[in-house]
């Protein structure tokens, strides 16, 4: 019986292995990196991350990573600083307003549709949080691959875009019903809202928010605002149907479970389980099993250490008393703190421990109890320690980019070209196009469709574009001495 289990679980795995590569590079902690490309993981030098934080917060949290879909790295962040292939800062990728001591500070996704655009959504930190600061916000900028020489850069008025104000450290996201584009999921503090966003082609075209599950803030032992409850890992499965969050709650541990319909974006069926009542102990860490048959748990704090437990989402047919009564201690880990979790390209799921300088595992998390096997000392970091947090994905790795292709016969925006000019940028009606000789205007959307041409004299030309969707498009304007394309954001 246990070799059968043992073949289910490996089938399993390779067909979840068999999924893109967009995720086989990670850089986190303080500057500890892992290549997944074998399938087994190798460590990596030459990350950035932990190397832009503030001097003032000790904790390297959340980073995101995408790769291309041959597995090649394109853009990672610690939440202030977007970094390139070449692990040296994007020119106007400093400054994001990500928290580096936020949980899950980062999430990068692709638009839809391009290869070339990508979205890194943010989340602030909970530290030096004010009452009503809305400073500490959700907030997106977008990248373009093709800028810098094909290195990237964060394109100039796309940065730190607000989402929403009293941001919790939470991020999540996964593809929609249609498999045509993502949700992506957000928790407001001091209260029980969630955001979602949808990212299409033509942007982030719809948010929607449901008021359910418990309140973020609210510490219901001390009876007061507790800034802790901000923390915690927030995780949608891989078919986008389940939502699960750790609530970082001093006494008791708060775990909350809810449906995602990835149809429409709505969070429902709130789900509420005290973990444990145990004094100084904290939930953080999350992850479902590839199959989403099982959720994980990691708490910290107080003695004799932190527990990782496991939760049967099938037990009682999903029924919430059912599930947490499914609740077993996978393993008690001592000496350490076991944090962060993450699933893997692999198909299994590692845990930061820390103070070993290494990472735990979970080798068959779609199996049921001690048959998920958890090793301790799995991956033995070389870099100095791992942070408290491991990279955020999508959920099961379910993404759209391929490889960026940029022009490849100079024509290509140069910020120092002045033959044309735009404006404004980004727009909502009417743009002005600014030519210093006679030229043919194309203008083509994401895909390279092309929208609407006119022959212009020079001087300025006005187009109406507000019947047209919002989203990235191009102008190519072709003289009789040079082809310039430059692109901007029709709102």
């Amino acid at each position: 019986m246990k070799k059968l289990m043992l073949l289910i679980a490996f089938i399993s795995l390779v067909r979840f292995v068999n999924a893109q590569k967009q995720g086989n590079i990670w850089y986190f902690g303080y500057q500890a990196g892992l290549d997944f490309s074998s399938g087994t993981p190798v460590n990596l030098s030459g990350g950035e991350t932990g190397t832009d934080f503030n001097p003032n917060v000790i904790n390297q949290e959340g980073t995101s990573c995408i790769s291309d879909s041959s597995g090649n790295i394109l853009l990672y962040t610690g939440g202030q600083t977007i970094w390139n292939r070449n692990n040296i800062a994007m020119p106007n990728g400093t400054g994001i307003k990500g928290g580096v001591s936020s949980t899950q500070s980062s999430l990068i996704l692709s638009l839809p549709g391009s290869n070339r655009i990508f979205y890194v959504f943010t989340s602030a930190e909970f530290q030096d949080y004010a009452w009503a600061d809305s400073s500490r916000s959700y907030d997106y900028s977008v990248v373009d691959m093709c800028l810098d020489d094909g290195k990237g850069d964060v394109i100039e008025g796309q940065k730190n875009i607000v989402l929403l104000d009293s941001s919790t450290e939470k991020l999540a996201a996964c593809i929609d019903a249609n498999d045509s584009g993502y949700w992506v999921v957000g928790h407001k503090m001091f209260s029980n809202q969630f955001n979602a966003w949808h990212l299409t082609s033509g942007g982030i075209t719809d948010t929607v928010v449901s008021h359910i599950g418990t309140i973020q803030g609210w510490n219901n032992v001390h009876s007061g605002w507790d800034y802790s409850a901000a923390q915690g890992q927030m995780k949608l499965n891989a078919s986008g149907t389940k939502l699960a969050l750790a609530i970082s709650n001093f006494q008791p541990a708060y775990l909350d479970l809810f449906d995602f319909n990835n149809n429409t974006g709505v969070v429902s069926n709130f789900c509420h389980m005290v973990i444990d009542s145990a004094l100084q102990r904290d939930i953080y860490g999350i992850e479902f099993s590839p199959d989403g048959t099982k959720l994980y748990a990691t708490l910290l704090g107080g003695p004799p250490g932190p527990p990782i437990y496991q939760f049967d989402l099938t037990a009682g047919g999903g029924n919430c008393d059912s599930i947490f009564a499914s609740r077993l201690k996978l393993i008690q880990l001592y000496s350490c703190n076991g944090i962060g979790m993450q699933l893997a390209p692999n198909g299994k799921i590692y845990i930061v421990i820390n103070t070993m300088h290494s990472l735990g595992c979970i080798n068959y998390p779609n199996l049921k109890g001690f048959a998920a096997n958890f090793d301790s000392t799995a991956v033995s970091l070389s870099a100095s320690d791992g942070g408290y947090m491991l990279p955020s994905f999508i959920a099961g790795y379910k993404y759209y980019n391929g490889i960026p292709h940029c022009p490849t016969d100079g024509i290509e925006e140069s910020k120092a070209n002045n033959t044309i000019s735009i404006f404004p940028n980004p727009v909502k009606d009417n743009i002005s196009i600014e030519t210093s000789q006679s030229a043919v205007i194309k203008i083509t959307n994401i895909q390279g469709q092309l929208i609407i041409s006119v022959n212009t004299t020079g001087n300025n030309t006005n187009i109406d574009v507000s019947v047209l969707p919002s989203g990235l498009y191009f102008i190519r304007a072709t003289t009789e001495k040079e082809v310039v394309v430059k692109e901007f954001i029709k709102e």
